[in-house]
């Protein structure tokens, strides 16, 4: 028999465990292996004492800047002692120091063309002079390479872009005037745009992520395809297999490295699942449950295996896997993160067919995350105008670094 007072205590204990186990679902969806910093409002702060000290390590060699060529030799002379004025004879030594100077601020050149029209006796065409500066601008290829770098490359707001103009070339325009500029600049990129979309869809292999990003106060997607020599950015509305047809085609034979999300394996087999998010999501596991930490290190023992300089066959790393899966699933804790390895177990190890392939997505990570410092920075894009000018302008920049290119005067090229 359960006494009155056991009741109400076992039904209170059982309320205790349902909302235990509702607020650990909330929290989950903010504190999780892919969780970044900036989600948590107020992370803890852990004093780690095996943390390693700031600066050099030992061992490794320092970098000093290369002096640079005198463009000019300026003498200085003294003639008289400033002490006794006494007149002074010969130096007996000279020193040199080697200063850098930016010029002045530079007044805005403003030129007239007169562009002369002629009419062809012979077949009667009327021929225009050619001309050196962008067409339907008031601005030359200088002044629109220049606030686009402001604007996609140096991170500023479309006011901060005319400040800086204003103050070193006194050139007085207003926000709506640079975006102008940005919007002419992206026209001018389609050919460059659609030639790196091509180029990707010949590649060997891509690497592929995707973020939130909100365009007039809707919720968008940021896309981002590169590869070691390219990098396109797109947004769409769409996380689907959809955008990936879009831009690298239907039949595309390369590999893609990738995280988890099912648009990819739905779009190919030829996939490189990122160990890097698998080690991140098992060693937050281990910090949470103790069932965890044998699987952590045997997922690390099987990666050091796998990128060894002579790693075993794809057969016996996959069967080494699925007895960590099997391990896994006797642990409920552990089942969900089970499923997560086992679903495309064959994509883990795609790496040790292609040289090109590596196996973690990195490179994508990298690439987004100046969008998402730009995001951050202006919060939303106001249309999907701005989303075509963004996605142009930026995938030119990024690219152009890649290949060791100077974005200014690539733009410069493709404007005039």
């Amino acid at each position: 028999m359960v006494c009155d007072d056991c009741k109400v205590l076992l039904e209170r204990l059982e309320k205790a465990e349902k909302r235990i186990e509702e607020l650990e679902r909330k929290l989950a969806q903010y504190k999780n292996a892919n969780t970044p910093s900036s989600r948590l409002r107020f992370p803890p702060r852990i004093i780690n004492p095996d943390k390693k000290k700031p600066g050099q390590k030992e061992g490794h060699e320092g970098m000093t800047r290369a002096k640079s060529v005198p463009t000019m030799s300026i003498e200085l002379i003294e003639e008289k002692c400033p002490h006794c004025k006494s007149k002074l004879g010969a130096p007996f030594k000279t020193t040199s120091k080697i200063i850098e100077e930016i010029p002045e601020p530079q007044p805005v050149t403003v030129t007239e063309y007169r562009i002369n029209h002629y009419k062809c006796s012979r077949c009667n065409n009327e021929i225009i002079a050619q001309s050196p500066f962008p067409e339907q601008s008031n601005f030359g290829a200088n002044t629109l390479a220049h606030a686009t770098m402001l604007k996609f490359d140096d991170r500023l707001p479309l006011k901060k872009v005319c400040s800086a103009l204003k103050r070193q070339f006194n050139l007085d325009i207003s926000s709506a005037t640079v975006f102008d500029m940005t919007r002419r600049v992206s026209d001018k990129l389609q050919p460059e745009y659609e030639s790196i979309k091509i180029s990707l869809r010949r590649s060997k292999s891509v690497n592929i992520d995707e973020t939130g990003m909100r365009v007039g106060g809707l919720n968008f997607h940021l896309w981002v395809f590169t590869n070691k020599n390219i990098t396109l950015y797109v947004i769409r509305k769409s996380r689907g297999k959809n955008v990936i047809e879009e831009v690298l085609g239907k039949n595309y034979k390369g590999v893609i490295g990738s995280d988890g999300w099912t648009s990819y394996s739905s779009y190919t087999d030829k996939i490189q699942r990122c160990w890097a998010h698998l080690l991140r999501e098992a060693k937050y596991l281990a910090s949470e449950h103790n069932s965890a930490q044998f699987l952590y290190d045997g997922l690390k023992k099987i990666y050091e295996k796998a990128t060894s300089n002579k790693p075993p066959s794809k057969v016996k790393l996959i069967t080494e896997m699925r007895q960590w899966i099997d391990y896994a699933e006797c642990y409920k804790e552990l089942r969900k993160f089970a499923i997560t390895i086992g679903n495309g177990i064959e994509y883990w190890f795609t790496f040790l067919d292609y040289k090109s392939v590596k196996p973690t997505n990195n490179r994508a990570e990298r690439a987004l995350r100046e969008m998402i410092v730009q995001r951050k920075i202006i919060g939303t894009l106001r249309n999907e105008k701005g989303t075509t000018i963004m996605e142009r302008i930026m995938s030119c920049i990024a690219t152009w670094k890649q290949q060791k290119l100077n974005p200014f005067y690539e733009l410069k090229a493709n404007l005039c």
